[in-house]
């Protein structure tokens, strides 16, 4: 298990005193589902086969001493503390969810580098995890037991996004919309950069008044003069770095929808953030290449056609590959080979998608 809070010993510093430094257990899958998007966006494979093995399997073989398997084959991870450090409960469904993607990545590192050397309770445990859901609510409650407490910060909702939890948009709303009265109005910033994630992805392009709302309060937690960032509204922690990481993602992640699958990059509804004509994101790192991505009416001014989605081949390693960039609404495709290559979209503000994969 990764420590909770350390320094330069990589050794736990968290105060004895705090449970989070033993029951937050969360932080190993967390530190393993960044070793998986690092893979993803670089393809990597001497890192996967290597250092992003050796982590990964650790931590793997972590969760299997750790699950408790009852007589029905159901595998739990008991009293454990969530995201939401106001509660202790038994299978939270954030930690379980990502112990489960931690476990399959730690598989595919492992086959990767020796066809069949994974440890096989790894994708029994993975798939064994409960992953805790309440039909007559229609939500992932915190978990099991959960009663509709005061939560502290983003928890479910987290499974959405950074997680990529594959679940239909009906529950992805209802899991936002039941969680975000519940959250308390004094906790971390960054909760609500992830809820605006969350509605940019169900907004369909078109910025709604609640999703502006919550992201303005995203970066709520800057303290004047120097824009130092704070834990909470009022003070707390300064130099919150979470809470910063939260609104830059929400601005990276969550207006343009980058999401990084298996074999390519997606951009899911690209949305312009309020009172904007245009975006743009500069020098974006994928598979060896650097990309230009802008969407809105600017890109198209000096064309004096409609407003465009771009996506331009900045930089990218000698020998590399070429790509493909891709309108999944319309199946037209344009292929980069050379640096400097772009292509260009119609856009419009409603729901839209593109991709770039390797060629």
């Amino acid at each position: 298990m990764f420590p909770w809070e350390s320094a330069a010993s990589g050794l736990e510093t968290c105060p004895t005193w705090a449970d989070t430094g033993q029951l937050e257990q969360h932080i190993s899958g967390d530190i393993v589902s960044a070793a998986e998007l690092y893979y993803r966006s670089t393809g990597d494979t001497s890192f996967l086969i290597g250092d992003g093995l050796a982590l990964a399997s650790s931590v793997a073989e972590f969760l299997v001493s750790r699950v408790r398997m009852d007589d029905e084959g159901v595998a739990h991870i008991d009293h454990v503390i969530p995201p939401d450090e106001y509660a202790t409960g038994d299978d939270s469904v954030y930690t379980n969810y990502v112990s489960k993607t931690a476990l399959l990545f730690a598989t595919l590192a492992a086959e990767t580098a020796e066809p069949g050397s994974a440890n096989p309770m790894w994708n029994t445990v993975a798939d064994a995890l409960l992953i805790p859901f309440d039909d007559a609510l229609g939500i992932h409650p915190e978990y099991v037991g959960y009663a509709g407490d005061q939560i502290k910060q983003a928890d479910v909702v987290l499974l959405g996004y950074p997680l990529n939890m594959n679940m239909s948009t009906e529950v992805r709303a209802a899991d936002l919309a039941y969680y975000e009265p519940l959250t308390d109005d004094d906790g971390p910033a960054m909760t609500w950069g992830m809820h605006a994630v969350g509605h940019l992805e169900l907004d369909g392009g078109v910025l709604s008044d609640k999703t502006a709302s919550l992201f303005n309060r995203s970066f709520a937690n800057v303290q004047a003069p120097w824009g130092v960032w704070t834990e909470t509204p009022t003070g707390g922690a300064v130099n919150f770095l979470t809470g910063a990481g939260g609104f830059l993602q929400t601005v990276l992640y969550g207006f343009p929808g980058l999401r990084f699958d298996a074999d390519l990059l997606r951009l899911a509804n690209p949305t312009l953030i309020e009172g904007s004509s245009h975006m743009k994101v500069r020098g974006l790192a994928y598979r060896g290449a650097r990309f230009d991505i802008a969407f809105g009416t600017e890109v198209a001014a000096n064309s004096g056609t409609n407003a465009q989605l771009s996506v331009t081949l900045s930089s990218r390693s000698p020998g590399g590959s070429g790509f493909v960039v891709s309108n999944e609404e319309t199946g037209e495709a344009v292929a980069l080979a050379a640096e400097g290559d772009s292509a260009s979209f119609d856009f419009a503000a409603d729901a839209s998608a593109y991709t770039i994969a390797e060629a």
